[in-house]
């Protein structure tokens, strides 16, 4: 985290001029800085946590296993217990001394601090109610339509409330006002992952959605560019010749890439893991459009491919009306040939 900070801070000096912060950005920023500084200091609680559950676990299986004179016989269920418990008191210990060395930023943030500072008159201005009611509505039409960004904040797990859900489509129009205010091209820097942002295909991230390089020609007339965070670090630390910091770089690379698994994670609950059984290979073909499938829902589907060979076998055992055998076909084909599955 240190390291990713300083360097951002040398960046944000070298380009001062060119830095410019939307202001539901900076919205959100503060609204879930609290929320952010707090669940730092989780992990220390639930791993204590985790180490008292696991020896109470083991305590009632002791005491189960204690009835069994084969086992009392051989195994000394105290010394056990106490081993255990004099190594999870050196644990605690370990826990307790990290999180004294961890900042407490909930009183002496020096990092906001350091940003406020640099970023002053930086940040753009609030839209007045009137104005995000009319985005809001927009926002509405363009979730519908699935047209990007900000759509992915209102399906599934993922879903936002009203008006949190549509805080992209608020930045979104934050930078094509600026865009157009300034008339220059426009790099915006996240890393957030989702698909409403960014353009995927078989897993791989490819580039910014063309609908939004478009959509920013169209309304400001200029270019618009995406980057994570790591990589503009390592782009604009080579331009403005900043002393290379990799570690720095590896560290921003790191946080995008948590970020990337949990997301995946859970996207991962979201699947199913199995298909019902479909009436055409069309409704097997979305299936995969939709969730890239896992072996389980590999396996799942070439079952399903099995039962339309066995519609062929039927086909060619009881000949129904040529237009029928001939679409029969013509789907079966399309589907083996078009699809890369396997």
């Amino acid at each position: 985290m240190y390291y990713y900070y300083y360097i951002c801070c040398d960046l944000f000096r070298a380009a001062i001029e060119r830095i410019w912060i939307p202001h539901q950005v900076a919205y959100e920023y503060q609204k879930e800085r609290l929320t952010v500084i707090s669940q730092q200091s989780k992990p220390y609680d639930e791993i204590r946590e985790l180490l008292d559950d696991e020896l109470e676990n083991l305590k009632k299986k002791l005491e189960e296993y204690s009835k069994r004179h084969s086992f009392t016989d051989c195994v000394n269920s105290k010394k056990i217990i106490q081993t255990i418990e004099r190594a999870n008191k050196r644990v605690y210990k370990f826990l307790e001394e990290g999180r004294e060395k961890y900042p407490d930023l909930l009183h002496v943030d020096e990092f906001r601090d350091k940003l406020t500072n640099l970023l002053e008159g930086k940040v753009g201005k609030p839209y007045s109610d009137e104005k995000l009611d009319k985005i809001y509505k927009d926002a509405k039409k363009r979730f519908e339509k699935a047209q990007p960004p900000g759509y992915m904040d209102d399906r599934g797990k993922n879903k936002k409330d009203e008006p949190e859900k549509y805080g992209d489509v608020v930045i979104w129009h934050q930078l094509i006002d600026c865009a157009k205010s300034q008339n220059k091209s426009l790099i915006f820097v996240t890393d957030d992952q989702k698909e409403d942002w960014w353009l995927k295909h078989q897993g791989k991230t490819i580039g910014v959605r063309p609908e939004l390089v478009q959509e920013m020609v169209e309304k400001a007339g200029v270019n618009f560019y995406l980057y994570t965070g790591d990589k503009f670090l390592e782009y604009a630390s080579s331009f403005l010749k900043l002393t290379e910091q990799p570690e720095a770089i590896e560290e921003a690379r790191e946080v995008r890439l948590q970020d990337d698994i949990d997301q995946d994670s859970l996207e991962q609950k979201q699947r199913p893991t199995r298909l019902p059984n479909y009436s055409s290979l069309d409704d097997i073909q979305r299936q995969i459009n939709q969730y890239p499938p896992s072996k389980t829902l590999i396996d799942d589907l070439k079952r399903q491919i099995n039962r339309f060979d066995d519609i062929q076998r039927q086909i060619n055992q009881y000949p129904p009306p040529k237009t029928l055998i001939d679409d029969l076909k013509r789907q079966i084909n399309q589907f083996r040939n078009g699809t890369d599955l396997f």
